[in-house]
C-alpha cells in the first residue's frame, strides 16, 4: 500500500508544481488569452494614469550637517541629499557662495531663514 501512496504523493506534487509553472507563463499572456470560459471577451487593463503620480513631500529631515556630509569632505553637494530632503530642492538658495557645496554655516542659515519664515 506505501508504494501507491508514494505515487499518488508524487503525482499531486507533479500537479502543482505544473499549475504553479502554467499560471507563471500565463502571467504574462495578453488579455485576449485571459478570456473566461463563458467566451466572453477579457476586459483591456486600464492605462496607468500620466502625470498623476504624486511627489514624495519635502522635509528638513533635522539631519546634522555631518550625516548628510556623506564623503566628509567638510561640505554637502546636491548628489548627497535625498530627493525628499528640502535642501535638495533649494539647493541653490541655501549655496549663498554659489561654490556648489553647502557649508555647514550655509546650512544653519538656510534651516534659520526657513524657521524664522515658514510657508515661503
Amino acid at each position: 500500500m506505501k508504494p501507491y501512496l508514494s505515487l499518488l504523493a508524487l503525482a499531486l506534487s507533479t500537479t502543482l508544481f505544473a499549475a504553479g509553472c502554467n499560471r507563471d507563463r500565463n502571467a504574462d499572456a495578453t488579455p485576449a488569452a485571459d478570456a473566461d470560459m463563458a467566451g466572453e471577451p477579457a476586459m483591456a487593463p486600464e492605462p496607468a494614469p500620466m502625470g498623476d503620480a504624486m511627489p514624495a513631500p519635502m522635509s528638513d529631515s533635522g539631519m546634522s550637517f555631518s550625516d548628510m556630509d556623506k564623503n566628509k569632505d567638510g561640505g554637502i553637494v546636491h548628489q548627497e541629499l535625498a530627493d525628499t530632503e528640502m535642501l535638495h530642492m533649494h539647493f541653490s538658495d541655501a549655496d549663498t557662495d554659489g561654490d556648489g557645496k553647502l557649508s555647514s554655516a550655509e546650512v544653519d542659515a538656510y534651516r534659520a531663514n526657513m524657521a524664522a519664515n515658514p510657508g515661503g
